[in-house]
């Protein structure tokens, strides 16, 4: 087994550490992951690029390479309770797979050009153009889904209040009523549920984000959720939960597809992508059963959490200092 897993050998700690390391993260971020609709990368890609010493091409290689497997995991516990849209999904998907598959034979090639290897600040210029995109672009994404999330905090608790004034008032006007008021009065902090209606400008965003759902997810291997969730709850008016479970059909079909590429341009560490999705396997089923039974705004608050915390993390420890 040591011969054929000879990458973790590169791990800070060792080979035995490094497999119970990585069992323990793929748990870890197929929990997050299904949770949250992201597809793990943003922890995937700077763990394995910082600890394993992998190219930037080949952490997102093996970021991408365990999404299918614990995103499959957690799409069956959304099916089970029906909040996939499936509409929306497949429409997204007929230009987030061909966008992903262009982005990730450009991305790895990029690597081995002359462009690509030459030492900007210390590291290969690849290396550094992923560094810095990939932290500004976080860094901002995490600053909308906190503003999102306090929004929909606030939205939230102004429901409850109204539903409860609401309540007393009832119960006061026909206190002899007081038990069957109680159970038939209900706290409804739920969003309603708009139908997708296809018109030329819903079909055209759809599109278009799924390009950039593709491109990103590529790029960073962070599955391209972080655009398709607040897309389908803005836009299309879906519960979190709904618009995490259509994001992962997405992050499914998506990765899977872009995995083979990587693999065919000899980009992919099979090995670390093994453990991690064996990890991500439970982790994706637990994380998904919670998403469920969620708070409105709790998933947006966690995604905004783990953003700013990856980011500040790669300012301080792998961007170049200058």
């Amino acid at each position: 087994m040591e011969q054929s897993f000879q990458i973790f050998y590169e791990f800070v700690w060792g080979f035995w550490p490094g497999i119970l390391v990585v069992f323990g993260l793929g748990f870890c971020v197929g929990f997050l992951a299904s949770f949250l609709g992201l597809g793990g990368g943003f922890i995937y890609t700077p763990f394995f690029h910082s600890f394993f010493y992998l190219s930037a091409v080949q952490a997102v290689a093996v970021s991408l390479a365990q999404m299918p497997v614990s995103a499959l995991s957690g799409l069956y516990v959304y099916y089970q309770n029906k909040k996939i849209r499936w509409k929306q999904g497949f429409l997204l998907l007929s230009t987030s797979i061909p966008s992903a598959q262009y982005t990730a034979y450009a991305f790895g090639r990029f690597e081995d050009t002359t462009l690509g290897k030459q030492l900007y600040y210390g590291i290969p210029f690849s290396e550094f153009v992923y560094l810095f995109v990939f932290t500004i672009f976080l860094g901002i994404l995490a600053v909308y889904n906190l503003i999102a999330a306090l929004k929909k905090r606030k939205k939230y608790y102004d429901l409850v209040s109204k539903s409860s004034l609401h309540f007393i008032q009832e119960t006061k006007e026909k206190p002899n009523g007081l038990s069957t008021q109680t159970n038939s009065v209900e706290i409804n902090t739920t969003e309603e549920r708009a139908e997708f209606l296809i018109t030329q400008k819903s079909v055209v965003i759809v599109l278009l984000v799924g390009v950039f759902f593709g491109m990103f997810s590529s790029l960073f291997g962070i599955g391209g959720g972080f655009l398709a969730v607040p897309l389908f709850i803005y836009y299309f008016r879906m519960s979190p939960v709904e618009a995490v479970a259509t994001s992962f059909l997405g992050i499914f079909l998506t990765s899977f597809g872009t995995t083979m590429q990587f693999f065919l341009l000899g980009k992919l560490h099979w090995e670390l992508a093994l453990i991690g999705s064996f990890g991500g396997i439970f982790g994706a089923r637990i994380g998904s059963l919670k998403a469920v039974n969620a708070k409105p705004y709790t998933i947006l608050f966690v995604t905004s959490f783990f953003q700013f915390l990856v980011v500040g993390w790669y300012l301080v420890a792998k961007l170049p200092k200058f």
